[in-house]
């Protein structure tokens, strides 16, 4: 029996404009009258994830979400961390001179300043306007070196981040490195990851791994799709998280999620 249901936001759960169709909804509506914790699991920040929460009746006591990529999991209802790990600002001093020296844009999110960036940009003002949140200025070399922060973020057009790839890769050593969507390329705590987030968050409420569902489509997707009881890719998921899934449904723009969750809600009703 399923008890619990994760899921991706963008390219998920969302439709091309962002929206949740109303089958979505219904079914998510029909799977928390049974009794399931319905999680958001997205590289959002809180304020991000509540705005999505706030549609689907999702802030109560009892129901999660999982933020900044597995770097923080959240109570909802209360507002509280329920566990997070970091990054350091020595750290994220040297990603930006990375970035400088590679000639894309960045920015990062400070647990006690939020975002945070060198200069406005196309894709920083993506990152407000997809969370409705405000952005502070400043020269990075001037960050504490024992400042925390959930994640540095590299940020360019789709070419701009597959070009950096590559030099990108000498963090994945000693850190999380994943592409949450085409114009961003974000370095987060090595054990940040939303499988981790979904695995404390289990371990914490007492649910079993084999009691849960996720859904997702994009590369930091794949943690929990395979951590997950049942993982499933959306049919416009990337071909990674297609070979890592149990199930292929249909795509967001064809109520693929509500589709799946309908059929779980019937086999155990």
């Amino acid at each position: 029996m399923y008890r619990l249901i994760a899921t991706d936001l963008d390219g998920t759960l969302l439709d091309p404009d962002r929206n949740i169709s109303k089958a979505n909804a219904e079914s998510i509506k029909k799977a928390m009258s049974r009794g399931m914790h319905f999680v958001i699991a997205t590289g959002r920040p809180i304020e991000g994830i509540l705005h999505i929460a706030g549609q689907l009746d999702l802030v109560r006591p009892g129901q999660y979400a999982i933020g900044f990529n597995g770097a923080v999991v959240y109570e909802l209802n209360p507002l509280r961390q329920i566990c997070s790990c970091s990054i350091t600002g020595a750290q994220v001093k040297e990603m930006a001179v990375m970035a400088e020296k590679l000639k894309v844009n960045y920015h990062a999110f400070s647990t006690t300043r939020g975002l945070l960036a060198s200069k406005p940009n196309q894709w920083t003002d993506v990152e407000m306007t997809l969370n409705k949140i405000g952005c502070t200025w400043i020269d990075f070399s001037t960050i504490p070196d024992d400042e925390e922060f959930q994640k540095f973020m590299f940020c360019g057009s789709a070419e701009e981040v597959q070009g950096i790839m590559d030099d990108v890769a000498v963090y994945r050593n000693d850190f999380t490195v994943t592409r949450s969507a085409f114009c961003f390329l974000e370095v987060l705590n090595k054990q940040a990851n939303k499988g981790n987030g979904l695995k404390l968050l289990c371990e914490t409420i007492g649910i079993d791994k084999s009691e849960t569902v996720s859904f997702g489509d994009e590369l930091n997707d794949i943690s929990m799709i395979e951590y997950a009881g049942l993982g499933v890719a959306m049919a416009n998921a990337v071909p990674e998280v297609k070979k890592a899934a149990d199930l292929i449904t249909e795509s967001n723009t064809e109520d693929g999620l509500a589709k799946v969750l309908d059929r779980i809600i019937a086999d155990q009703s």
